[in-house]
């Protein structure tokens, strides 16, 4: 659990030292009650798209080969939830520990 006030910015990270296939890693948030959303996804070339719903200019990530940290800046009470990164393989995903705002 992290907490944080409404208005501030954060930071979320991801090692990807401890993914396998980086050309496969996800970014989810699950908000409290809800089943996991897709949320965005690291391309080889250290880039990244964002899923429908959540391209919102608040949102950005430190992208490299080491690291796919997610930012979230002016943070709101709708951001709140457990956010996940992690791997797809075939139909399965693996993900790291997740980090609950």
């Amino acid at each position: 659990v992290r907490t944080v006030k409404s208005g501030e910015d954060v930071t979320i990270a991801c090692d990807l030292s401890l993914i396998t296939v980086k050309s496969k890693v996800v970014w989810y948030r699950q908000s409290f009650g809800k089943m996991p959303q897709f949320f965005a996804k690291y391309y080889r070339t250290n880039s990244y798209t964002f899923a429908d719903g959540f391209n919102d200019n608040r949102f950005s990530f430190t992208v490299n080969e080491h690291q796919f940290d997610l930012i979230i800046k002016n943070l709101r009470e709708d951001d709140e939830g457990e956010y996940f990164c992690g791997e797809t393989e075939l139909s399965t995903i693996k993900f790291t520990s997740g980090t609950r705002l």
